[in-house]
């Protein structure tokens, strides 16, 4: 009897563990902005994001991942469709990827996805780029969202913050002499605390709304974007701080030069940076050009001020964090943290983004998820952010996503990938075949570059550009303005492009192959 009890209680116990296993987990995606990889995590050890770095090592991190491309708008609305550009018919900040074309109204966005597998879905601060589609007052996607959508009032892109918002939001920037508002690397007043800036409004939401959620008996998928780092980079004064102006590292000599031997397109003339009066100014004096790099002092102002900017709103995400655990939900949740796309600060004679380089293209990602089986691994496999939405399904237990096949599917399935799950990189499956390359593309003028990421026959990491004509949503490749080829293993700052090494003729014609074959066949 007593061996019949506890065979009982065993196979009860046994079911109850395996129910608890197959509920689908909660989902916590933490959206950085104009974030290039920062912290040990991804060995910038100078930016000090100690949050990032904890919770690199609760997950996995993906050290060569990358954006779909360099700008806001056009990452954004890739990563929350799992579409690329060239499907999703976004090339600027202002264009909204469901209205398009007509076929692209019935998409389903990634919390769309979720809300519709029964999910509580809460947003706020930055996802979606604001004010493109359905407007930020909505968060952008009606369909999205089960709970209010929550902005703060600001979001501080106003450069002058006195522990108020200077500006309305949403709502036109407020405009100052010669354009922007004064200063773009302004350090908040004495008296403001986190609590008082955009971001820290934004953190505290946050953390209500997971103690709100705690208290559901549904699953919730949470979107929590912050705006900092971008321009122009504010924080409190003490993140400032941590940064002594004359402790700031400078980039080598040849890396703060325009890429030797590139074409002249590839250059981006910090359109970005100089719309703001200030650095337009400092810039002119330094007789700033595409060949000639700001001064030491400049760029250490530049660099400073970029790093406050990002402690400061590593601070806010480990006041979310904290609230996982504090509410007991950090062992039922999946979360993600990624960048919308990288940065340039100083590299390449570059600052800010919208560039084809790889400064701007590769961004952070890492996936944590309870079930994982080496927290604190990292992995070199080539990742893309349209592979974030499968990945994050995939992780939370539900239904597997199907790829994109054909150009029909991209364009009329409500819910395909054009990427691919890395679930089985997150769990340690020595039997996932990781991607060969990524891919990403930017437009200049009436030109588009189309990158690819990959590993040559020697084993070297590289970037192979094209220029080329575009037209039709897609590239002309008989049109070619340019080319570029980059190995990452010798020279990982892009110094000098070798595209034009007649001993590696082959080699380019090879990856010139690769590129056109395009990302289904990678």
């Amino acid at each position: 009897m007593a061996l019949q009890i506890a065979l009982v209680v065993s196979g009860v116990l046994i079911k109850s563990i395996a129910a608890e296993d197959m509920r689908p987990l909660n989902v916590l995606m933490i959206a950085v902005d104009d974030l290039r990889p920062s912290g040990a995590a991804f060995a910038h050890e100078e930016i000090l994001v100690p949050n990032i770095d904890k919770l690199a090592t609760r997950g996995t991190t993906f050290t060569e991942a990358f954006v779909q491309a360099a700008t806001c708008g056009v990452s954004r609305s890739s990563l929350l469709t799992s579409r690329r550009p060239d499907s999703t018919y976004v090339l600027s900040n202002g264009q909204c990827p469901f209205s398009t074309a007509t076929s692209h109204s019935t998409w389903q966005s990634i919390p769309e996805i979720f809300r519709a597998s029964g999910y509580i879905t809460a947003g706020m601060g930055k996802i979606f780029h604001p004010n493109t589609c359905d407007g930020a007052a909505a968060g952008e996607r009606k369909a999205a969202w089960t709970l209010p959508y929550y902005h703060a009032p600001c979001i501080s892109l106003g450069s002058i913050y006195n522990g108020t918002c200077y500006e309305s939001y949403p709502g036109p920037l407020p405009a100052g002499k010669g354009g922007k508002v004064t200063s773009i690397f302004s350090n908040a007043s004495v008296s403001a605390t986190d609590e008082t800036m955009p971001d820290g409004m934004i953190a505290a939401k946050a953390v209500e709304t997971v103690r709100t959620l705690a208290d559901q008996n549904k699953p919730f998928f949470l979107a929590v974007g912050f705006h900092k780092p971008h321009l122009p980079h504010i924080a409190p004064k003490k993140y400032f701080d941590l940064y002594p102006l004359d402790q700031i590292t400078l980039p080598s000599n040849a890396s703060r030069q325009n890429s030797a031997n590139a074409p002249e397109i590839a250059w981006n003339s910090c359109s970005e940076m100089l719309s703001y009066h200030d650095t337009q100014q400092d810039f002119k004096a330094d007789g700033f050009s595409r060949v000639n790099p700001v001064g030491d002092y400049l760029a250490r102002k530049q660099r400073q001020a970029y790093y406050a900017a990002a402690s400061f709103t590593d601070a806010q995400i480990g006041k979310v964090l904290d609230a996982l655990d504090e509410n007991n939900l950090t062992s039922s949740t999946v979360i993600a943290l990624w960048g919308d796309h990288g940065w340039h600060l100083g590299e390449n004679n570059e600052w800010a983004k919208h560039t084809a380089k790889t400064w701007a293209n590769r961004a952070p990602l890492i996936f944590v998820t309870p079930r994982q089986p080496e927290p604190g691994s990292k992995s070199a496999a080539y990742a893309e952010f349209v592979d974030i939405m499968p990945t994050l399904v995939d992780l939370a237990g539900l239904k597997a996503l199907d790829f994109c096949e054909n150009e029909f599917m991209s364009q009329t399935s409500p819910n395909c990938t054009e990427g691919r799950s890395l679930k089985g990189v997150v769990m340690g499956d020595q039997m996932t075949l990781s991607a060969e390359a990524a891919f990403s593309q930017w437009p200049r003028d009436d030109k588009m570059a189309y990158n690819i990421f990959t590993t040559t026959t020697d084993g070297s990491r590289i970037r192979y550009t094209e220029w080329v004509g575009y037209k039709n949503h897609g590239p002309v490749w008989t049109n070619l303005a340019g080319v570029e080829l980059y190995n990452h293993s010798a020279d990982p700052n892009e110094n000098v492009n070798i595209a034009n090494d007649p001993e590696l003729a082959a080699e380019v014609a090879r990856l010139s192959s690769q590129l056109h074959m395009g990302w289904r066949q990678a």
